[in-house]
């Protein structure tokens, strides 16, 4: 077998070269036009006119052809780069796109496809066919390079568009979203008429056998990504998450998914970038791929790889070409063609779309750029010998333009477009699901013996995790094999996912794990508490290594965002410790917010059967207007809706004791206003998840025995609580009123804590 040999000391320094310059220019530039209220995009496709030889060639002429004269094997490097930053884009492109919203719309987005297909392509076939013969490569071909100029005004630039978009934070709004199904659509079609007149062109012939190869091809893989590929989607991501609980694990399998689907688009005759495209709108449908990650992947792209695939294609720009007389003249006719063709064809359809003049507008400004798109179609078509150079140069100048205009008309239309109230509420509802804690529930594990109080956590969780994309983990501790009588001391340690853990060796616990043989009877005793029997959680054994609690959070720190735990050791007067050794320990150092649900004795000592079918009718949620009370507020309101159950939402005035008191009663007015506005906030949270609220705001001077009381008096079924933990003597703290609660009420409590 023949060794390739490795790339040359020089190629290698100039290709690093080449991006440390392009990169350098690339976000100066963009970080420029961006200070200016410009969008980045602009800045970056600048960087590659400046650095090409329209100005570093002019005025530098050593260096710009020590750094980019090279041959085509050296460029080619470039290029790859460049196809990386604009796959990942795609992906971004896809994350961002509402499926839902778009087929909601989809009568739109197909008028407005139309328009902006036909008439560009009609007044393009005109243009090419007027044309002087100098510019034409083949004089006799006329009618295939008035196809393909035809063509080349029918694309539209969607990766300028979405960065455009993005850096314009428009993107998730109804006109962001038809824009990008518009240019999907047109942009689709015109990959197919480019494949056509390409082949035409090399043939002479007009090929529609081929054409129709490419409408199935297109067809077909959007049928098997939307069906089989959205569940092989999910699944995947899944499972790398359960399995290796790495954020960079599920960054690195989207990337691979991506390239795999844009390899198995290209090979089929269409483009790598569809393929990449449609990854990024399955994987913005997993729920696992949650904010944060969206976020990383995100920033990478648009600050590194994406201003490095604008610089390259504005480095194939060549002004120069364009001082002759008649080619400029060519190319502000050719111009003019391409921005009335996208403009006059979204503003005719806009009406029967039932879009108002500024939206017209704005679809139009953004179609209308063409960026790298356009330089692809231009060299495909130089290279089948349709493009004369200078018609070639003309198409690439158009390009650029067409994508420098395209910011400034979206900045100035879009201001002028009214968001209606159904809009106002999807972005709000949007705005709430990135900063929701229950809608970014992933993973929740739920340590088990089998006892009272994680068998009430499952009677919570059941509802909570219904009919969402959330998996339950039940996790068994067993004895380890040489039995539970082994102490040691002392602290130990191993990697896990890159991170040191610490395991702990101390004092053995006794009554925390459960003997080989049992873990089946202990799991089956917290399902038949979820009240599902169609949704089987997953079950976890893991052996007893140092002290149960050690065992739990080397679990947990898998990648959980909560850990749920049932508190039977819960001391009942001050002087004992509120919870367990293992509870203790786990609620300290959990990377993930835990849930503490804790059984009063007397339900302890007489459970019934099964927690699912005692009815959950009334929930009592303190709150003080904190986060972690809103984070509480959220449980609630979940678990509430899907039992019909009512929640009363109260605020309890904390009244000076009467010795304090100097004279007479203490205005508590501006208090009670508060507590009014803070109960209000969450009851209108409430009301949005379609739970059942009353809100209530009293004075005391004990507000946590006016807690324990109240929710004796109501017949409260459960009360709901949120907390911060304070570490305070080596214990978890959740303060004196959390914990005369957990101690006092006759009734189960549920303590959220946040990290």
């Amino acid at each position: 077998m023949e060794i390739i040999e490795p790339l040359g000391h020089h190629e290698l320094f100039l290709v690093i070269a080449q991006l440390t310059v392009l990169l350098l220019v690339a976000r100066t530039l963009g970080e420029l036009f961006r200070s200016h209220g410009q969008p980045a995009v602009v800045g970056e496709l600048l960087a590659g006119v400046l650095l090409g030889p329209s100005v570093l060639g002019l005025f530098a002429p050593g260096v710009y052809e020590a750094l980019f004269v090279v041959s085509e094997d050296q460029f080619h490097l470039l290029e790859v780069i460049s196809w990386l930053g604009l796959v990942m884009l795609l992906i971004v492109t896809g994350i961002e796109t509402d499926i839902d919203l778009i087929i909601s719309k989809g009568r739109t987005a197909i008028v407005l496809s139309v328009g902006g297909i036909v008439v560009p392509f009609a007044s393009g076939f005109a243009l090419g066919w007027f044309l002087p013969a100098a510019f034409i490569a083949a004089p006799e071909q006329r009618i295939v390079f008035s196809l393909f100029i035809a063509t080349a005004m029918s694309i539209s630039a969607i990766p300028v568009i979405a960065k455009v978009l993005i850096e314009l934070d428009v993107i998730r709004r109804d006109i962001g979203q038809l824009i990008l199904a518009a240019g999907m659509v047109d942009d689709t079609i015109g990959w197919i008429l480019l494949a056509t007149v390409a082949g035409l062109a090399r043939t002479g012939v007009l090929d529609i056998g081929s054409a129709a190869a490419t409408i199935v091809s297109v067809v077909v893989f959007l049928g098997l990504a939307f069906t089989i590929g959205r569940r092989l989607t999910a699944d995947l991501l899944r499972w790398v998450d359960n399995a290796v609980g790495s954020d960079t694990a599920v960054l690195s399998t989207v990337m691979l998914l991506a390239l795999a689907a844009g390899a198995i688009t290209q090979y089929v005759g269409l483009e790598a970038i569809l393929g990449a495209f449609v990854v990024g709108v399955l994987v913005g449908q997993v729920k696992r791929f949650d904010y944060d990650l969206r976020h990383a992947f995100e920033v990478v792209t648009l600050s590194i790889f994406a201003p490095i695939f604008f610089a390259i294609a504005g480095l194939r720009m060549d002004v120069a070409g364009l001082v002759d007389p008649t080619v400029f003249a060519v190319f502000l006719v050719v111009l003019g063609v391409a921005c009335f063709g996208k403009f006059a064809g979204i503003m005719g359809v806009a009406p029967l779309a039932g879009l108002s003049r500024w939206e017209g507008i704005t679809i139009g400004g953004g179609m209308n750029a063409r960026g790298a798109m356009e330089i692809i179609v231009a060299t495909i078509g130089l290279g089948a010998g349709i493009l004369t150079t200078e018609m070639y140069s003309i198409i690439v100048a158009i390009a650029i333009v067409t994508s420098l205009m395209a910011p400034a008309i979206m900045r100035w239309s879009i201001p002028k477009i009214e968001m209606s109230d159904e809009e106002r509420d999807r972005m709000e509802r949007e705005t709430y699901l990135q900063q929701s804690f229950v809608e970014n529930l992933t993973r929740i594990l739920l340590p088990t013996r089998g006892g009272t109080d994680t068998q009430y956590a499952a009677r919570l969780l059941g509802p909570l995790v219904r009919d969402r994309d959330i998996e339950l983990d039940l996790l068994c501790v067993r004895e380890p094999v040489d039995g539970p009588h082994g102490t040691s001391t002392g602290i130990l340690g191993r990697m896990r996912n890159g991170r040191f853990v610490r395991r702990w060796r101390g004092r053995r616990e006794s009554n925390a794990t459960v003997v080989t043989g049992e873990t089946d009877r202990v799991f089956s005793s917290v399902e038949r508490h979820l009240g599902d029997p169609e949704r089987t959680p997953r079950r976890i054994t893991r052996r007893r290594d140092g002290s149960v609690a050690e065992t739990i959070l080397e679990e947990v720190d898998v990648g959980y965002d909560l850990v749920v735990l049932g508190e039977t050791g819960a001391g009942r007067s001050p002087e004992e410790s509120l919870f367990s050794d293992t509870v203790d320990r786990v609620v300290q150092e959990a990377p993930a917010p835990a849930m503490i649900v804790s059984t009063p004795p007397a339900m302890r000592l007489n459970p019934p059967a099964d927690w699912a079918e005692e009815s959950l009718d009334r929930i009592l949620l303190p709150t003080v207007g904190t986060e972690s009370s809103r984070f509480a507020a959220e449980l609630a309101f979940s678990i509430a809706a899907r039992e019909n159950a009512l929640v009363e939402v109260v605020h309890v005035v904390d009244a000076p004791p009467f010795d304090d008191r100097f004279a007479g009663d203490p205005d508590l007015s501006q208090q009670r206003r508060i507590g009014e506005q803070i109960v209000e906030r969450e009851a209108e949270l409430g009301r949005r998840l379609g739970a059942t609220v009353l809100t209530t705001v009293t004075t005391s001077e004990r507000p946590e025995a006016e807690l324990v009381e109240r929710a004796d008096r109501t017949g409260a079924d459960v009360i709901v609580m949120g907390s911060y933990v304070r570490p305070i003597s080596r214990r978890a703290y959740l303060g004196s009123r959390v914990e005369y609660v957990i101690r006092n009420a006759s009734c189960p409590v549920a303590v959220l804590t946040s990290i």
